[in-house]
């Protein structure tokens, strides 16, 4: 099998690259290095692992590498930062909507049977209906949020019977390798790293916000799954849309909580108040279920 992933020396994405080889796949990276890092893809002597090719471009704008026989793209590649698309929402466009309507077609010249698409909870805004099915009303309440249920769109125009498109709503992403310097940075890693400099932990307002924070090695098994499950061989009609989280509510304040040590509050900001996957529709097509629990995982984090 032959997989494109873009993004893929991003957070995410160099999790899924290394799943691929694993199962002996040939991969294929497009990434413009704007946030990933080359040494997401290295093997511990610096080469790049047999099976793995990188290809560094801008899937929104410059030529795209003429790569032949694709059978899966894995859809990853995104600028992530919502305070950022406010004040910069071209930027938004043209990384989200422009690129993924570029790549889509892209991959579908190339006789590509199957594409996986990272889209985001941030659609749902600040819904009460929680917990989020995927018939929620959606309330996008940035340009991030705005573009990536365009993308949605978009794909829905590449779903054909020879082609199966869906699209992933990701909540919270947790893991290793996640940044805590480039990029949109969440609030795990920055308590992480505040925790091990020994520093105070800040939380936004009062830390009673809650998000769905699922394990980055779930979300890749759930990719996965999704291009080799029934899912796929069904053939859907429609394109499928499905919720990608753990299924359980954390307060910000548990996380911060759990790393231990000094918490400082400071000044709230405009943000969803409470956040939670209702992920009943992905389990039924996949037989998929998260794994690692966040506070667990702060906790083996803390004694490593």
């Amino acid at each position: 099998m032959h997989i494109v992933i873009t993004g893929g020396a991003g957070f995410i994405g160099h999790h899924a690259v290394w799943r691929a080889l694993e199962r002996g796949w040939t991969v294929s990276v497009l990434d413009n290095f704007s946030t990933g890092k080359l040494e997401n893809l290295v093997l511990p002597s610096d080469r790049i692992p047999a099976g793995l090719t990188i290809y560094e471009c801008d899937i929104a704008e410059g030529p795209l590498p003429d790569i032949k026989d694709i059978d899966y793209l894995l859809h990853l590649a995104a600028p992530v930062s919502v305070e950022e698309s406010i004040s910069n929402p071209e930027k938004y466009y043209k990384g989200i909507s422009l690129a993924s309507r570029r790549i889509f077609t892209w991959a579908k010249e190339r006789s590509c049977t199957n594409i996986v698409a990272a889209s985001t909870a941030a659609i749902y805004g600040d819904s009460e209906d929680v917990p989020f099915s995927e018939t929620t009303q959606v309330d996008p309440m940035s340009p991030y949020a705005e573009n990536k249920l365009e993308m949605e769109s978009i794909l829905k125009d590449y779903h054909s019977k020879t082609l199966n498109c869906t699209a992933l709503r990701f909540f919270n992403v947790f893991g290793e390798g996640q940044p805590d310097d480039v990029g949109y940075v969440s609030a795990i890693p920055i308590f992480k790293k505040q925790y091990e400099a020994y520093s105070p932990i800040t939380v936004t307002g009062d830390g009673l916000q809650t998000r769905d924070f699922v394990y980055v090695e779930d979300v890749v098994d759930v990719c996965y799954r999704v291009m080799e499950s029934p899912v796929n061989s069904m053939k859907l009609s429609d394109m499928g849309i499905f919720n990608i989280g753990s299924g359980e509510e954390t307060q910000i304040l548990d996380i911060a909580e759990a790393f231990g040590g000094e918490i400082v509050h400071v000044d709230p900001r405009e943000e969803q108040k409470r956040a939670l996957a209702d992920i009943s529709l992905i389990r039924t097509y996949t037989n998929w279920k998260p794994t690692m629990n966040v506070l667990e995982w702060i906790k083996e984090q803390k004694n490593a």
